[in-house]
């Protein structure tokens, strides 16, 4: 096979990896991010005004905005991601002689900092500073989880000495921030010893942290570590939530003990926490990945007799698991119940189907679905395309290869290097050589047709 799919929705199904969506993984809103919420400016929850017109109509009638108002609007265009206009805003007060105070510069560093844009955030901090406006614990705390979620654990370290250089103590909020990015960096030893150092300087560390930190360990393997990193939490007084259970659920799943995994589900009942789609939808996929089909489908309708809905992400793990077991009509049955019961699948879905049909060489129905995606509004990606160039390969049907390289793809995305080298791959395990150096000279000429352009 000239690509390799991931062929299950829940490839690096994490607690934390549950919400990104990369080929066969699926996006869950539902979830509590184990990222630490950074306290900061927060304005009334009301609609946003295209442009700051209140700061227009104020000045127009006479009322001067303070730095209240400019902080809200400020805050609002960062929350839109109009970092640049909230920038401007800000040399729009200063020139109008309202002086910023800390909450304007964390409000602009948050919004820095979210946008990926680290350096601009340190620049600004630096000005501010200048300015006579010193920094505080928010601020430090900001920065601190801006540099470890884009991998700067040193420098988020480095932030840690200098807030603490200049009198300021950290909270949990700084310690969590830098275990989190410690424990996604795979540092989970220094994450242990920053654990240690919190509670000696008196800061008890809250769920957040701890669940930061089994999130690590789980990822690591290191299973027992969590289940005693559980217990010493519980004798700390600290109670677990949903959110440590599903990490520990996932732990043992993927690790092969889905009977650990079970008990550790009764374990969580019988304390009071009820699972969620979340919960449910990872034992689901254990299940499923450990050719337990038929106890995947019982907790499928054990959620439901319980009155949680399986979302997509449950079903997605549900058809590949029986598509995987060799029930490819099974799974279309199952496909066409999500749809009544109103669940809408996404391209993710219909790869997995695509995908398992094409292996068995039914190109027909993998072409239905295509259409059927399609109707729906959901347009076929990079996977989608690869899914189908091996199948009509591998069945011989080259002309209807031509047919999705020149006039299908580029309806849908602009073929990359992947889906050329794939392609090239299966003409030349075909026998069809001249073909692929005949569609390789025409990538290459393309490409130099783009360059001069």
């Amino acid at each position: 096979m000239a690509h390799a799919l991931p062929l299950t929705p829940f490839s690096s199904l994490s607690i934390s990896a549950y919400q990104s969506h990369s080929q066969f993984s699926h996006s869950h809103a539902s979830h509590h991010s184990l990222g630490y919420s950074i306290p900061q400016f927060k304005s009334q929850p009301h609609k946003i005004n295209k442009k700051p017109m209140v700061l227009v109509h104020s000045m127009k009638s006479g009322h001067m905005p303070d730095v209240v108002t400019y902080n809200i609007h400020i805050d609002r265009l960062c929350k839109r991601g109009e970092i640049k206009r909230a920038m401007e805003l800000l040399h729009s007060m200063k020139s109008k002689g309202h002086e910023p105070n800390v909450v304007t510069y964390n409000i602009l560093i948050g919004g820095l900092c979210k946008h990926g844009d680290i350096e601009k955030a340190m620049v600004l901090v630096h000005s501010m500073k200048s300015e006579g406006h010193k920094p505080d614990v928010v601020t430090y705390n900001i920065l601190i989880d801006g540099q470890c979620k884009h991998g700067e654990i040193e420098r988020a370290t480095e932030l840690l000495h200098s807030m603490k250089s200049e009198g300021h103590e950290p909270d949990v909020v700084t310690y969590s921030s830098l275990i989190d990015g410690l424990c996604k960096h795979g540092d989970i030893e220094r994450a242990m010893e920053l654990l240690h150092s919190m509670k000696s300087e008196g800061h008890k560390p809250n769920i957040m942290t701890y669940n930061s930190l089994l999130d690590g360990q789980c990822k690591h393997g290191e299973i027992e570590r969590a289940m005693e990193l559980l217990q010493g939490m519980k004798s700390e007084g600290h109670e677990p939530d949903v959110v440590t259970y599903g990490i520990l659920i996932d732990g043992q799943c993927k690790h092969g003990e889905i009977e650990k995994a079970m008990e550790l589900m009764h374990s969580m009942k019988s304390e009071g926490i009820e699972p969620n789609v979340v919960t449910y939808s990872i034992l689901i996929d254990g299940q499923c990945k450990h050719g337990e089909i038929e106890k995947a489908m019982e907790l499928m309708h054990s959620m439901k007799s319980e009155g949680i809905e399986p979302n997509v992400v449950t079903y997605s793990s549900l058809l590949d698991g029986l598509c995987k077991h060799g029930e490819i009509e099974r799974a279309m049955e199952l496909l066409h119940s999500m749809k009544s019961e109103g669940h809408e699948p996404d391209v993710v879905t219909y790869n997995i189907l695509m995908d398992h049909l094409c292996k068995h060489g039914d190109i027909e129905k993998t072409m239905v679905l295509v259409h059927s995606m399609k109707s729906e509004g959901h347009m076929p990606d990079v996977v989608t395309c690869n899914i189908l160039i091996d199948g009509l390969c591998k069945n011989g049907e080259i002309e209807k290869v031509k047919e999705l390289v020149h006039s299908m793809i580029p309806e849908w995305y602009e073929p990359n290097a992947v889906t050329y080298s794939n392609l090239i791959v299966n003409l030349c395990n075909n026998g069809e050589t001249a073909k692929a150096k005949e569609l390789l000279y025409s990538v290459i000429s393309s490409m130099i047709l783009k360059v001069k352009a």
